[in-house]
């Protein structure tokens, strides 16, 4: 190689003209990137599919609350009407994880190159902060209940809640398999929450029918907060994270430098940022270190090598690598403010 300093492949560029075994159409714009490890008609579809899951959650979501708020107002239930409250905000939870669902359909932009992925991201978020609210505010109620319990229509709460036992099991049971998704997730304790919420309303009722305990109501009531705080701040937490550009959970920086050093003719790792775009949409970029005398082909190979490993590893399914051969000839502007410096290494 008669300039070693003039190498510079990046594994993401669509210009380069070596082989990867695999063929795509720029002109289609429904290409699969199978270099990235995903298929994006595929992605579309699970996609699609959620959204439709997400609809009709939405609805049956509705009747629930319609039944629990008529239910609780009849049985005059604290307990009731605090899980009304709870499925209050999963209408408008499921309502904006549906309609983040069907942004996320739409195709990347040029200021926009992500697309729209990260919007289920900001619905999560805004989610889990309003259930946040509701639970101090289902504490405040109780907490007067404490002081002077009221007598309830126990047949009147275990069967409304039974409505609400039955049809978030129903969809908790739709969105078997969708874990993954942050916004599902997140949808998916909101109903699961309910169930729980709603089980217990049950078990209160039945208690107070046969014993005139009426304290058990709030009790009850600030159960269903605790609950309902704990859950949401796990996905603040997680939602916070994503958006800060925070590494996924699951990744090694010394599992993958001591992979790298043992790539033929790979010496070393810099200028490393990993960051979710969303929990399935992991990205990383990195500058490779090689051996001056290496040829391209080796450090082509070299790359795919260790994309295939990101992928296996980590599921890290976007990447670019920037292959150099000498570390501390590095311009790039952040690469001496990352944690990854010149000097570090072999």
């Amino acid at each position: 190689m008669s300039k070693p300093n003039d190498l510079n492949v990046q594994s993401h560029n669509h210009e380069h003209d070596h082989d990867h075994d695999h063929d795509h159409d720029h002109a289609d714009n429904g290409h699969d990137h199978d270099h990235h490890g995903h298929n994006h008609g595929a992605l579309g579809g699970h996609v699609h599919a959620t959204g439709t899951k997400l609809k009709w959650a939405f609805l049956a979501t509705f009747f629930i609350l319609a039944v629990e708020v008529i239910g609780g107002s009849l049985a005059n239930s604290l307990a009731l009407l605090s899980d009304a409250g709870h499925v209050l905000t999963d209408v408008a939870a499921l309502g904006l994880a549906w309609f983040a669902a069907v942004q996320a359909q739409k195709s990347p932009t040029l200021d926009k190159t992500f697309g729209y992925h990260r919007t289920g991201i900001l619905a999560a978020l805004a989610n889990s902060l309003t259930l946040i609210i509701i639970a101090f505010v289902i504490l405040y109620e109780a907490f007067h209940r404490f002081q002077n319990p009221q007598p309830v229509e126990s047949t009147i709460m275990y069967l409304s809640a039974a409505v609400g036992v039955i049809v978030n099991l129903a969809i908790a049971f739709g969105f078997r398999g969708g874990e993954d998704n942050l916004n599902v997730r997140s949808a998916l304790l909101h109903v699961l929450g309910d169930a729980a919420a709603s089980a217990g309303v049950i078990l209160g009722a039945v208690i107070m029918q046969f014993t005139q305990w009426y304290v058990i109501d709030p009790i009850i009531s600030v159960l269903i907060a605790l609950m309902i705080a704990w859950n949401a701040w796990k996905i603040v937490k997680e939602t916070l994270h994503i958006l800060m550009e925070g590494a996924p959970t699951n990744f090694e920086y010394d599992r993958l430098l001591a992979f790298v050093r043992t790539l033929q003719g790979a010496m070393d790792i810099h200028d490393l940022h990993v960051w979710s775009v969303t929990p399935e949409r992991v990205a990383l970029s990195c500058h490779l270190i090689v051996d001056p005398d290496g040829s391209l082909e080796q450090s082509t190979e070299t790359i795919q090598q260790l994309k295939q490993y990101l992928l296996k590893e980590f599921g890290i399914s976007h990447t670019t690598i920037e292959i150099e051969t000498n570390q501390c000839g590095c311009t790039a502007l952040l690469c001496h403010e990352t944690l990854w410096e010149c000097g570090k290494g072999a």
